[in-house]
C-alpha cells in the first residue's frame, strides 16, 4: 500500500526514535536494530479494508532485521527483532517482502486453488495485529495469509 510522504515520515520517524530510545536500546537482544535503515512503512488494514496500524521494517542492506508497529495516532505499539539474536541472518527476510508478497508464494496458492480467482494481496493481519501478513482472498470462501516464511489459509470472517 503506498503512503504519502507527509504520512509516512512521521511513521519512519517514531520507529527510529523508538529504536534509539531505553528500552530497546539496552536490550543485548535488540542491538542489531541500531544500525538498521527504517524502510517505507506500511499500512495494514483490517478484515473490511479500514486501516489498523503501520508496520515499519528495519532494514540492513536486503534484508530487514527487525520491525515497528506503530499505531493510527503515531504511537509505537511493539518492536520486534528477527531471529534468536542480534545477528541471527538466516531468519532475516527479504526487505522485498515489505513490499509486496513473495511471487513464489501467490504460486503456492494458486497451485492449491486452480481455477479459483484470487483477490489483489493487501496488508493486514490474522485476528490480532501481532500476526501481520499479506491477505489474499480465495473466491470467496477463504483468504490466504502470506507471512515472509510461507503462508496459510483460513476461512474467510473467521475470528
Amino acid at each position: 500500500m503506498s503512503t504519502p510522504t507527509s504520512t509516512a515520515e512521521p511513521i519512519r520517524q517514531a520507529a527510529l526514535q523508538a529504536v534509539q530510545a531505553p528500552p530497546v536500546m539496552g536490550d543485548p537482544a535488540m542491538s542489531g536494530l541500531h544500525d538498521a535503515q527504517a524502510g517505507a512503512p506500511l499500512l495494514a488494514s483490517d478484515e473490511g479494508g479500514a486501516p489498523a496500524f503501520w508496520l515499519v521494517p528495519l532494514l540492513q542492506g536486503e534484508h530487514a532485521c527487525g520491525y515497528v508497529r506503530v499505531d493510527l495516532g503515531g504511537r509505537v505499539a511493539q518492536v520486534s527483532a528477527f531471529g534468536a539474536g542480534p545477528r541471527d541472518l538466516a531468519a532475516w527476510p527479504q526487505a522485498t517482502y515489505f513490499s509486496a508478497p513473495p511471487q513464489r508464494l501467490i504460486d503456492g496458492v494458486r497451485a492449491r486453488h486452480p481455477g479459483v480467482t484470487l483477490g489483489a494481496a493487501r496488508f493486514s493481519f490474522d485476528a490480532s495485529p501481532a500476526r501481520w501478513a499479506w491477505r489474499i482472498a480465495i473466491g470467496e470462501q477463504l483468504v490466504a495469509y502470506i507471512t515472509p516464511t510461507g503462508w496459510y489459509e483460513r476461512p474467510s470472517g473467521r475470528r
